[in-house]
């Protein structure tokens, strides 16, 4: 196995990780698991509740989900917009949703995530 690949898998892997307890989020690859906007927004708010009313959002919903996930990001954790929400609807493109992701990794690795992210909830 290369080393590009072990990493696409770790990525993939601490993806999935982060979005187990959240509802209606399954990865299991890096273009139609994201389509939609809601693991990025389960990703954010794992770590910051604060930011994103995960359990309000509609699936249905994906220019919204990822106009909301792009813009927190981007405002509140300093990671740049690397993809347009409306290409996210039209047909993820998977190298850039790796490059985008992987700036999610690097900016959460060495942070805990909230144990009360959940206080939104149903």
């Amino acid at each position: 196995m290369s080393t590009q690949t072990s990493a696409l898998r770790a990525l993939q892997s601490w993806c999935a990780r982060q979005c187990v307890a959240y509802p209606r989020i399954t990865i299991t690859d890096f273009s139609h698991s994201f389509r939609n906007g809601l693991a990025f927004c389960a990703i954010i708010h794992r770590f910051h509740p604060e930011l994103i009313n995960f359990y309000s959002l509609d699936p249905e919903r994906m220019l919204e989900n990822n106009r909301i996930a792009f813009s927190v990001a981007e405002t509140s954790l300093g990671i740049p917009a690397l993809l347009e929400p409306e290409d996210m609807v039209r047909g993820p493109d998977r190298l850039s949703i790796i490059t985008y992701l992987s700036q999610y990794y690097h900016h959460f690795k060495d942070r805990i995530p909230r144990e009360d992210n959940n206080d939104d909830g149903p």
